[in-house]
């Protein structure tokens, strides 16, 4: 149990990608900080948690909103005394043709995806040097590796945040604090959901469709062997990474693969009986 008795803050957590971190650190027998905007499900959750016997508090908390951040990393260390472990999960997306998304989504996508992770990061770097010891594990997406077309947006969010995450690590070169990248492949949450009934990208079903346990695995291997990037699965990385050494190739490409992409939408949506 190698994060045992460690301090984890996690944004996003009452769903998806975040309550499968969550939980994988509490099976690791972690002490947590959970943050998500949604009131009801944290709750239930931080009380699923207790109930197993993981130290943990729910922080209501909108990581676009500097004020609620900044609370979120004081009630960590008030209740626990450290934090060991920063994950910026949270996320959104609002899928749309970018002529057509309204500037609210637009505005949301933003400071959701990208002003979330860049205060969570911000804010808790100090904490972490001064302690003396820390890691960052900051949510991005295969989507920031190659474009996700009807979601140029929260693309756009994604390949910021590994921007900003490869600055700050050499920026952190000869700290005591880490900071890695999740970029894991469709993983099947509730926002991957709305996609599937809101015209998300045909890029989002194009491959087998990830569960959120093998995110959190990948953030457990980036914590514990200090990676730069950490792909889910490994193998659609590599593949995603040559797909943008050779964005010549991606406009012939995009007609076949959203053909492709198309069908498996169709099919998971007629078997949810959705259409």
């Amino acid at each position: 149990m190698q994060f045992k008795d460690k301090v984890a803050v996690v944004t996003g957590a009452a769903s998806g990608i975040g309550k499968a971190i969550s939980t994988m650190f509490s099976n690791e027998g972690a002490k947590l900080v959970l943050a998500d905007i949604n009131k009801d499900g944290l709750a239930a959750f931080e009380k699923g948690l207790k109930d197993r016997g993981t130290e943990a508090i729910g922080v209501y908390t909108d990581v676009t909103k500097l004020d609620m951040v900044k609370a979120l990393l004081k009630a960590a260390l008030d209740r626990f005394g450290k934090i060991d472990i920063m994950c910026n999960n949270a996320g959104i997306i609002l899928p749309d043709d970018i002529d057509k998304a309204s500037y609210d989504s637009i505005d949301r996508q933003i400071h959701i995806n990208l002003y979330g992770v860049i205060y969570g990061t911000k804010e808790v770097i100090p904490i972490m040097k001064k302690q003396g010891f820390g890691h960052i594990v900051n949510t991005a997406s295969l989507g920031g590796i190659v474009p996700e077309p009807g979601s140029a947006v929260y693309s756009a969010t994604k390949f910021a945040i590994r921007g900003f995450d490869l600055a700050v690590r050499l920026e952190l070169l000869g700290s005591p604090v880490g900071i890695s990248t999740v970029c894991p492949d469709s993983t099947e949450t509730p926002q991957l959901q709305y996609e599937a009934e809101h015209g998300g990208s045909a890029m989002s079903f194009l491959d087998k469709i990830q569960p959120p346990e093998a995110v959190a695995k990948a953030v457990a291997k980036a914590i514990l062997k200090n990676k730069i990037e950490v792909y889910v699965p490994h193998s659609q990385g590599m593949l995603a990474r040559l797909g943008l050494s050779l964005p010549w190739l991606l406009p012939p490409l995009w007609p076949m693969l959203e053909k492709s992409g198309a069908k498996n939408l169709e099919r998971r949506l007629r078997t949810q009986g959705r259409k």
